[in-house]
């Protein structure tokens, strides 16, 4: 048996039934791209999520969490090792701790961030009404610091659970935790298993009023009929992306069936069948010509895996 068939048998000896080699990630991502993961592996519970971990460790294999699979963007060749999903089996939310008119919410990585938000609508919590509209898990906001309109995952967390990348489960306090923009450092393969929240009570009325107000910002912003990753490169200190790239003239560019969102310029949809190399492409033509016009090297926010972004040369005309 060759040494991944044997990793195979391993890993579907830890999640019977729930083992995919060769698997096509494009489903799984909201883009809608992506090549197969080598194993896509499904863990229901902490304790296959520890041994999981420590299996790819001993056999020195790589491994990636996907929760909800927004701002991500996976190479058309796919990813070697293992592919982890936390899906429905690690989506609940549990009011667990009260205290005035704070409420402290346990919930787990793969809870929807729309599930999220209608709980707290259903139960009059206010404080998480930003996250509305915002593709993903909580997860990956975690992983993320995920936010708009000025707050982030970073304003409502108390704590975080998570496993080392050589299977010890810990936990983190807020003040244990260094978030920033777009950024929640980690040490390296530790991975978000569930966190808590802090809601404030609130009034049903005003929190549908608050959401309704988003939602309809956000339809007039930002596209929502074709797949897209979200927000493609980090703001800039003091500007935006966003307009930035519209001032370079890149709002509406086309390469194969992926385009710089007519909507909102810091977005790149699938028109249909783009494949990772035409998004690629996509980004790395709108970094030349901002740097050109503006002198701002943008930086993704999509994370990359199996692919890889080249740097612009500040020489016109050239990549690096």
């Amino acid at each position: 048996m060759s040494p991944a068939g044997k990793i195979l048998k391993q890993l579907e000896a830890v999640c019977p039934g729930r083992v995919r080699p060769d698997e096509p990630l494009a489903p799984f991502t909201t883009w809608k791209i992506g090549g197969p993961a080598q194993w896509l592996v499904a863990p229901r519970d902490l304790e296959e999520i520890i041994a999981l971990l420590r299996l790819m460790a001993e056999n020195g294999r790589p491994w990636r969490i996907l929760g909800r699979g927004s701002n991500v963007l996976i190479g058309d060749r796919g990813v070697s090792g293992a592919v982890i999903v936390l899906g429905p089996a690690w989506s609940w939310i549990k009011a667990r701790q009260r205290s005035g008119r704070s409420v402290h919410l346990d919930i787990g990585a793969g809870t929807p961030l729309a599930e999220i938000v209608r709980f707290g609508l259903q139960n009059e919590l206010t404080g998480m009404e930003f996250l509305v509209g915002i593709p993903g898990s909580a997860g990956g906001a975690w992983a993320m610091n995920a936010g708009s309109r000025g707050r982030e995952m970073k304003d409502l967390t108390m704590a975080l659970t998570l496993v080392t990348a050589g299977g010890k489960p810990l936990k983190r306090n807020r003040k244990a935790l260094d978030f920033g923009y777009r950024r929640l450092d980690l040490e390296p393969g530790d991975v978000i298993v569930s966190g808590v929240l802090r809601a404030v009570r609130g009034v049903k009325e005003d929190i549908a009023r608050q959401m309704q107000s988003l939602i309809r910002l956000r339809k007039k912003t930002q596209p929502g009929t074709d797949p897209s990753g979200g927000s493609v490169f980090r703001n800039p200190p003091g500007d935006s992306a966003g307009r930035l790239i519209e001032a370079s003239g890149c709002k509406g560019l086309i390469r194969g069936e992926a385009q710089v969102s007519e909507k909102h310029a810091n977005f790149i949809v699938n028109r249909g069948r783009a494949r990772a190399r035409d998004v690629l492409s996509l980004m790395a033509l709108v970094r030349k010509k901002v740097l050109e016009r503006s002198g701002v090297l943008l930086e993704p926010e999509v994370r990359l895996w199996g692919c890889a972004l080249p740097s612009p040369a500040r020489r016109s005309g050239t990549l690096s």
